[in-house]
C-alpha cells in the first residue's frame, strides 16, 4: 500500500514528466525553426530589399550568428530533456524514487545536465564568433552564453537522498550467529 506522501510525490513525477516530454517536443520545433532560418537566410536576402530591412533595424547578416546559437541551445536543451523524460518515466515504472538504481540514474541526469550546459556553452562561444567572420559581420552579434550549475547540483543533490531512503528501506543481512 501506498503511502499518501509516496503517491504525493509520483504525481509530481507524472506532471514533470509530461513537462520534459513539452519541453522536448518544443526544442525539437525551435531546433527545426533554427535550421530552416540557416537555409533560407540566403533566399531572403535576395529577395527582400535590404533598404526596407535597415530600416526597421533589421540586419540579416546577424541573423545568423541568432540561428546558430539557437540551434546549439535547442539541441543541447533536447537532449537533456529527452534524458529527463526517460528518468521520470523509470521512477513512475518502478513506484518510487527511493531504489539505488533511481538514485544512480538521478546521479547520471544531474552530471549530464551540468555537461551539457558546459558543451553547450562551450560549442556555441566557438560557432557563433566563426560564423559572425563567415558572414562578415563579425561585429554584428555579441553572444553571453552562461553555464547553469543550479539543475545539475539539483539533481545530484537529489540523487544521494534517494540513495539514503533506498539504503534505510533495503533489508539488513542478519548477521551469523557466532559458535561459543
Amino acid at each position: 500500500m501506498k503511502s499518501k506522501t509516496l503517491s504525493n510525490i509520483l504525481t509530481v513525477f507524472k506532471v514533470v514528466k509530461i513537462l520534459a516530454k513539452v519541453v522536448f517536443i518544443l526544442c525539437i520545433v525551435g531546433g527545426v525553426g533554427c535550421l530552416v532560418a540557416l537555409v533560407t537566410l540566403p533566399f531572403v536576402e535576395n529577395l527582400v530589399p535590404i533598404e526596407s530591412l535597415v530600416e526597421e533595424g533589421i540586419e540579416l547578416s546577424s541573423t545568423y550568428p541568432a540561428c546558430v546559437a539557437g540551434l546549439i541551445a535547442c539541441v543541447g536543451e533536447a537532449i537533456f530533456a529527452f534524458m529527463a523524460e526517460r528518468y521520470f518515466g523509470n521512477v513512475l515504472s518502478a513506484g518510487t524514487p527511493f531504489t539505488l538504481e533511481s538514485s544512480k540514474e538521478c546521479f547520471r541526469l544531474g552530471l549530464a545536465s551540468i555537461i551539457i550546459s558546459v558543451a553547450t556553452a562551450v560549442v556555441a562561444g566557438l560557432a557563433v564568433p566563426l560564423i559572425a567572420i563567415l558572414v562578415q559581420d563579425a561585429s554584428g552579434f555579441d553572444i553571453e552564453s552562461t553555464i547553469s550549475l543550479s539543475t545539475g547540483l539539483f539533481f545530484l543533490f537529489m540523487s544521494l537522498i534517494f540513495k539514503y531512503v533506498a539504503e534505510l528501506e533495503a533489508p539488513t543481512p542478519e548477521e551469523p550467529k557466532q559458535d561459543e
